[in-house]
C-alpha cells in the first residue's frame, strides 16, 4: 500500500534545482538553439516573455550559468551553450520505506511488523542506512510538532546524542520521546508539560531503534 502527501502530488515535472521562471528561460534558449543553431538574443528573450528589462534576462542567464545549465562560448553571452538537461520528474520518484505500525507518544505500545510500504520524500532520505515509518499515537510531543495520527520517519540507529528525539524499546515496547543519559539513568523526555519524563530502571529492557527525521501528515 502507497500513501501519497499533498507535497507528492504537486512535485514540479522538473529539476527542483531550477525554478518555474528559470525552467522556462532556460527551455527557451535550448529551444533556440536546436532550431537556429544560435542563442537568443537578450532582446528575443525579453520580448517573448515580456521582462520590463533587459537586465532581468542577465539576471536568469547569470543564475543559469551559476546552476551549470549554460556555458557562455569564449566568454560572450551571445554564444550561449547546453551544458547541462533538465531532469524529469521519473529521476526524483519518491522512495519506499517499510511501515512497522504504531509508536506511543504519551505510554510505549507494541508496534507490529505489517509489511506494509510507504512513499516519502526523498529529501528525508539523504544519507544510506535502513529507514522505517511508524504512526504516532498520542499527545506527549505536540510542542515538538509531532501529533496523534502522524507518520514519523526514522532511520535505524543504536545510539544517540542527547537532546535529540529518538524511537525507543523499552521491555520490547516502543516510543518517540527526546533522550537523555545521565550518570547512572536514562530519561526520555515529552514535548507536553502534563508528561513526566521516562526514567528507565535498571532491571528494563532499553534500546534505542532510531533517530526521528521527520513527518507527514495526511
Amino acid at each position: 500500500m502507497k500513501k501519497h502527501t499533498s507535497q507528492q502530488t504537486q512535485q514540479p515535472t522538473y529539476d527542483p534545482a531550477l525554478t518555474e521562471k528559470q525552467k522556462n528561460v532556460f527551455e527557451f534558449i535550448q529551444k533556440n538553439l536546436r532550431k537556429t543553431g544560435r542563442s537568443p538574443t537578450y532582446l528575443e528573450i525579453q520580448t517573448h516573455f515580456g521582462f520590463q528589462a533587459v537586465g532581468t534576462v542577465q539576471h536568469y542567464i547569470e543564475t543559469l550559468i551559476k546552476k551549470g545549465y549554460l556555458q557562455s562560448g569564449d566568454g560572450k553571452w551571445s554564444s550561449l551553450r547546453v551544458v547541462r538537461r533538465i531532469t524529469p520528474l521519473t529521476d526524483f520518484r519518491s522512495p519506499e520505506i517499510p511501515l512497522l505500525g504504531k509508536v506511543a507518544a504519551g505510554f510505549p505500545i507494541e508496534y507490529l511488523k505489517n509489511g506494509e510500504q510507504i512513499e516519502v520524500p526523498s529529501l528525508m532520505i539523504k544519507t544510506p542506512g535502513d529507514y522505517f515509518a511508524l504512526q504516532v499515537s498520542g499527545d506527549s510531543m505536540i510542542d515538538e510538532g509531532i501529533l496523534d495520527g502522524d507518520l514519523v520517519v526514522v532511520r535505524k540507529e543504536s545510539s544517540a546524542e542527547n537532546g535529540k528525539i529518538i524511537v525507543a524499546s523499552i521491555d520490547n515496547e516502543s516510543t518517540i520521546k527526546r533522550f537523555f543519559k545521565k550518570r547512572n539513568t536514562i530519561e526520555l523526555h515529552s514535548a507536553n508539560p502534563k508528561y513526566q519524563p521516562l526514567i528507565v530502571g535498571p532491571h528494563q529492557q532499553f534500546r534505542i531503534e532510531g533517530l526521528y527525521l521527520g513527518l507527514m501528515r495526511f
